[in-house]
């Protein structure tokens, strides 16, 4: 398995023999000023984006916001693109916009050649703290995670836009993972809600499942995340979760 984080929540999952773009957001630099004074995203993308969709086999998109897929994702990806969705709220989203080969995951999972992927649950933040801010810049609430499940690979977590609830608990105690990539950088809404995980979070997870391998992603990037990679060198949580650069490779078995 080999994963490519690419920008954000923008990777490049290689696994069993299938390439998958999870998330596409493709902005230049300072694009955005979305849900945030400070213009994002905050650095542009390490390759072109030509680059980054050439010979994927299917896009996964947890949910449609901006910073997981935007118009410049839009505009570049063929329209016959295989897309993996979350609902069929967001499934007609995108065939409003031409794309013809979509498919909803589920929680009974659905296969893709020998990959099975599973939809998990997310809690996006309080809901009746934050709902409020997505729907006044025209946004959904809901977002989904993903299990992705081969007989040759280990099993990967996908926690997606989540804080740390019984949802995810429920993930893990079902498919006990090897893998966890964790949307880490405590973005913010509202009256300084969190949507995504803290530190306290990952320490929590952790402790409930000390056996995963933490791996943070959505870093650096959008103008209202309070966690950076920095931070997570600096903190309790050091460890046990790493947090790869833009542009960087890992390998896993």
């Amino acid at each position: 398995m080999k994963l490519h984080q690419i920008r954000n929540a923008t990777i490049i999952l290689e696994y069993d023999g299938k390439k998958f773009l999870i998330d596409p957001m493709f902005a230049p630099e300072r694009e955005y000023s979305l849900m945030s004074e400070i213009p994002w995203p905050r650095h542009n993308l390490p390759l072109p984006p030509k680059e980054i969709i050439k010979n994927v086999d299917a896009v996964l998109i947890t949910h449609l916001h901006t910073d997981h897929f935007d118009k410049f994702a839009q505009e570049i990806l063929p329209k016959g693109t295989k897309i993996f969705v979350q609902d069929i709220f967001d499934k007609h989203a995108l065939e409003k916009e031409h794309f013809n080969n979509i498919e909803i995951i589920s929680e009974e999972g659905v296969d893709f050649e020998d990959v099975k992927l599973f939809k998990t649950n997310c809690m996006h933040g309080e809901r009746e703290n934050v709902e409020y801010a997505f729907l006044a810049n025209g946004m959904r609430y809901e977002a989904m995670g993903v299990i992705f499940k081969a007989k040759s690979e280990p099993i990967l977590y996908l926690a997606g836009d989540t804080i740390w609830y019984s949802g995810v608990k429920s993930a893990i105690d079902i498919f006990k993972p090897q893998y966890i990539i964790l949307n880490a950088n405590c973005a913010k809404v509202g009256n300084d809600v969190p949507i995504t995980m803290n530190v306290e979070d990952i320490k929590a997870l952790h402790e409930y499942y000390p056996e995963g391998k933490l791996i943070a992603t959505h870093m650096d990037c959008v103008g209202n995340g309070t966690v950076t990679r920095a931070d997570l060198h600096e903190s309790e949580v050091k460890d046990y979760i790493y947090p790869p650069a833009d542009g960087e490779i890992m390998y896993l078995e």
